[in-house]
């Protein structure tokens, strides 16, 4: 019997992706159905600046897919996400002293409810790390078990109600219906890496058009994200000022013949673009600062939280920055773990055009929707989400708006 088709959006800052696809029964495959893009217009850095210029976006990739009327899993990023790692305990009360579905959700109610939030943040994610129960450790799938103290160790990812509630109406907008919202860095570790990769420790590091995104995983728990404000747009955007030309013109230099290796290019090396010459070594010394500051912020994420040296897995760079010539070799040297660049992988038929670093979002997303549900149990992992109150509260305000 065929599984069910989900849909996802992914609203990047350069552009827009809508998607269609089915994830077989075991969920560890995908086959994508439609795919249709767009251009980005109304958004800066992960951020909607302009609703209707969004909405005209989001709708135009809607249409190439076939997706108007559907329920759809957004990607969410920019520069309002925060997370922090909490613990909850509980006493169990119930039945021959069994965890159940309905125990387990509670804990994570309460993970929401620990740490106070600044009064314009809501919690889109608790994902659990792990459990004690009675003092054992190591526990990952409580329910069906028995203790009395439960404990559950969890990371919980909150985002500004104002700038969600923005992209989920330019998304509506769209003709399509909400049904979770995926903090994009969760989405793309979905598509890219596998368990063992987060069994052994690896921090991905997802270069967007606007922002740059981190998630790490140790022992195969989610331990640690980040949003750093920086992307692939800033690198064309410095070439474009650099050199003095369109942007137009930079992007098509920063793809055809950009690097972030300078040293690796002869300091009087000329490339040819629309009748006139570009010195080489001079683009490829801009992009490598900018590459550089993203990576030394990654570092910088990564040692105050304590990971960086707990990853012997390395580094796994995606998205459409992560093409970038030279990257995971700069990577290795500046965050001083190995680097590689990775697409989405699992996918089933003739999906060529998606097995490219920058759709690991938005084929993501088609996991997200397959092994949540819209209504259904929590998962577990780095694949829990836990926003329905989130997406129910933020459409309650579109009655108003």
């Amino acid at each position: 019997m065929a599984q069910p088709l989900v849909y996802g959006i992914d609203v990047g800052t350069t552009k827009i992706v809508a998607i269609a696809g089915r994830v077989n029964a075991r969920r560890d495959a995908v086959e994508v159905v439609s795919i249709g893009e767009a251009p980005s217009r109304g958004l800066k850095r992960g951020v909607v600046v302009d609703r209707e210029a969004a909405a005209d976006s989001v709708a135009e990739a809607v249409e190439a897919c076939g997706l108007r009327g559907q329920r759809v899993s957004v990607g969410i990023a920019g520069s309002h996400i925060s997370s922090f790692n909490t613990e909850v305990t509980l006493l169990n009360r119930g039945r021959n002293l069994t965890i159940t579905e309905r125990f387990a959700r509670k804990l994570e109610q309460e993970a929401r409810e620990v740490e106070d939030l600044q009064e314009d943040e809501r919690v889109i994610h608790v994902v659990p790390r792990g459990y004690v129960l009675d003092g054992a450790e190591g526990v990952k799938r409580p329910v069906g078990l028995a203790a009395r103290k439960v404990t559950m160790r969890a990371h919980v990812v909150s985002g500004a109600v104002s700038s969600i509630q923005n992209l989920l109406r330019a998304v509506e907008d769209a003709g399509v219906t909400v049904g979770r919202v995926v903090l994009e860095p969760l989405a793309s570790a979905e598509a890219c890496l596998t368990a063992s990769d987060r069994d052994n420790g690896v921090v991905l590091l997802d270069v967007g058009g606007g922002t740059t995104d981190i998630a790490t995983f140790l022992k195969g728990a989610l331990t640690h994200t980040a949003v750093i404000p920086i992307g692939g747009e800033s690198f064309t955007s410095d070439l474009s000022y650099g050199l003095k030309i369109p942007h137009a013109d930079a992007e098509a230099l920063k793809i055809k013949y950009g690097t972030v290796l300078s040293g690796a290019v002869d300091s009087v090396a000329a490339v040819p673009f629309g009748g006139t010459h570009y010195n080489a070594s001079f683009m490829s010394q801009i992009l490598e600062y900018r590459a550089r500051e993203i990576l030394d912020y990654t570092r910088e994420s990564l040692n105050e939280a304590r990971v960086r040296d707990q990853a012997p897995g390395g580094a796994v760079l995606t998205g459409g920055g992560s093409l970038l010539d030279g990257m995971p070799e700069l990577a290795e040297t500046v965050l001083g773990m190995r680097a590689r660049t990775a697409a989405p992988t699992r996918i089933k038929g003739n999906n060529k055009p998606v097995l490219k670093p920058q759709y690991a979002t938005a084929v993501g997303l088609l996991y997200f929707g397959a092994k949540n549900g819209h209504s259904g149990p929590k998962g577990k992992g780095g694949g829990a989400s836990s926003i329905n109150g989130i997406v129910s509260a933020v459409r309650s305000w579109f009655r108003g708006g």
